[in-house]
């Protein structure tokens, strides 16, 4: 009888790591949620996903710091970035406590559970082109519904977030003289951002970043006006730092939806313009400069 019982024993003790195996992490495995490709500059900003966070696998067993929550064994999403000059931001929403597990391009495992509030969020300053695996995963629960954001602005939001005037202008810089060709100059750009634009100005409205869009140095002002205006396919607004350091802000004088500011009496000096979008979401559009329109 014994020997009947060796072999039994043997290929019990061959399977017990094999069964331990399937609970595992597999970054390559198919995503529960699919895959999205997403370059630098992506709109609308942030992209978003509804998921059920959770799964059978302790986090913890992964090999990184601050690593918890249960998650399951392929990835809940997998991002394809390709990389600009932009941050990228990974978090995720819940009314529960959720986590984040995320293996990035280089094969690196990082984790957060709580950096805004219950909600995780994991940042990369200098992001990598590739892949990036992304599990939600569910604290002190086995599954709950959650949302996971994709971002390239950093999350501080309201009051609490402030504007940098100093910073370098999003969009570049141009210096424009009375006279200037061709007229209108205009720039291709994103308006919209995590700031509302209110609690810089009570007369302001959207939401705008933390640097200027654009940065106009005006010389050599003459008799003519200096108009402002922003053009896109949604609701957005301007916020203007005017030279004499006041602010100046308009929503819809362009008419469907589009703001303008006109300096009837421009004077020399630097002008910083956010442009921002009214819903909050990122979106594409033209600023346009004018002395004749």
């Amino acid at each position: 009888m014994s020997r009947l019982i060796r072999p039994v024993l043997a290929a019990a003790i061959l399977l017990a790591p094999l069964a331990t195996s399937v609970q595992a992490q597999d970054s390559r495995g198919t995503p529960v949620y699919g895959s999205v490709r997403l370059s630098s500059g992506f709109t609308p900003d942030p992209h978003k996903l509804s998921v059920t966070a959770g799964g059978a696998i302790d986090a913890s067993r992964v090999n990184a710091t601050g690593c918890i929550g249960q998650i399951g064994g392929n990835p809940d999403y997998v991002l394809n970035y390709t990389a600009g000059e932009m941050p990228l931001y990974i978090r995720a929403t819940s009314d529960e406590d959720t986590s984040l597990v995320v293996r990035d391009p280089q094969g690196r495992w990082q984790c957060n559970d709580d950096t805004n509030g219950l909600d995780p969020e994991i940042g990369f300053e200098n992001p990598r082109s590739g892949n990036y695996a992304i599990w939600v995963g569910a604290v002190g629960g086995s599954s709950v519904a959650a949302e996971l954001h994709i971002s390239e602005i950093s999350e501080g939001t309201g009051a609490s977030a402030a504007i940098d005037m100093s910073a370098q202008a999003n969009f570049g810089e141009i210096i424009l003289r009375s006279g200037f060709t061709p007229d209108p100059h205009s720039i291709e750009m994103t308006a919209g951002g995590n700031i509302q634009a209110a609690s810089v100005d009570g007369s302001c409205a959207g939401f705008v970043s933390s640097s200027p869009d654009y940065e106009v140095t005006y010389r050599d002002a003459g008799n003519f006006p200096l108009t402002f205006a922003f053009t896109a396919k949604a609701d957005t607004t301007l916020m203007i730092n005017g030279p004499d350091g006041s602010w100046y802000c308009d929503d819809d004088s362009g008419g469907n939806g589009n703001p303008r500011v006109v300096f009837s009496d421009a004077s020399d000096g630097v002008y910083d313009v956010w442009v921002g979008s009214y819903s909050g979401e990122m979106i594409p559009g033209r600023l346009t400069i004018s002395e004749v329109q």
